[in-house]
């Protein structure tokens, strides 16, 4: 890729690692509710004794459909996100590289034409 080049492609990165990030906080949100819905549950379920049954009830919820859908929709979101991080920074990574190259080559220009002269 040519230098002018990189800008867009950083820009277009950007944001779709904006994107992936936003929607991994809103999936991240639902998860936080469905847990709070759960505590909620828990705190006022007469039945329930004492911690070890609180414990065991909320282990057997967190195992309901509901959750584990949108625990598994956060992990996948999440990893997404990691892998746009990953290839944003090895743009910009080349980036850097193609104008370090570049500098090298005007700097080998300016020594022919210094020597020549």
């Amino acid at each position: 890729m040519k230098l002018t080049g990189y800008p867009d492609a950083i820009a277009h990165s950007q944001h779709t690692l904006l994107r992936a990030e936003r929607t991994t906080r809103s999936t991240k949100t639902k998860l936080d509710e469905i847990i709070s819905q759960i505590d909620v549950a828990i705190a006022f379920d007469g039945e329930l004794k004492n911690d070890a049954q609180r414990k065991a009830k909320k282990a057997d919820l967190l195992k309901s459909d509901a959750y584990l859908d949108i625990f598994e929709a956060y992990r996948v979101e999440a990893e997404k996100w990691e892998d746009l991080e990953v290839d944003h920074q090895l743009l910009l990574n080349r980036f850097s590289v193609a104008k370090l190259e570049t500098r090298e080559a005007i700097a080998h220009l300016e020594l022919n034409a210094a020597i020549a002269a």
